[in-house]
C-alpha cells in the first residue's frame, strides 16, 4: 500500500512540475495541473498549521513544534514555487 501511495504522489508531483513548465503542452491543461498541485501542498501545510493550533492545549511544545514546521515550509513552498517560476520567465 505504501509503494502505491508513494508511486501516485510521485507521479503528480513530478508530473505536475514537468508539465507545468513544458510549452509544447496547452495553457488549458498546464494551468489547472499548477493550480491542483498548489492546492495539494497548501493543504497539507495548513493542515499542519491547523493540528498545531489544535494541539496547544494539550501539548503545548508539539503544538508550538508543529505551527512552525507548518511556517517552515510554507516559506521554502514560496520561495521553491518564485524561484521555479522566475526561472521559467526568464528563460523566454
Amino acid at each position: 500500500m505504501e509503494f502505491i501511495v508513494e508511486l501516485i504522489l510521485e507521479l503528480f508531483i513530478e508530473g505536475g512540475i514537468e508539465v507545468s513548465h513544458n510549452k509544447k503542452v496547452s495553457k488549458w491543461i498546464r494551468y489547472p495541473i499548477l493550480a491542483l498541485w498548489i492546492l495539494f501542498f497548501a493543504t497539507v501545510i495548513l493542515g499542519l498549521i491547523i493540528i498545531g493550533i489544535w494541539i496547544i492545549p494539550d501539548i503545548v511544545i508539539g503544538g508550538i513544534f508543529m505551527i512552525m514546521v507548518g511556517f517552515i515550509m510554507l516559506c521554502m513552498f514560496v520561495f521553491k514555487f518564485r524561484k521555479k517560476y522566475s526561472e521559467m520567465i526568464h528563460k523566454k
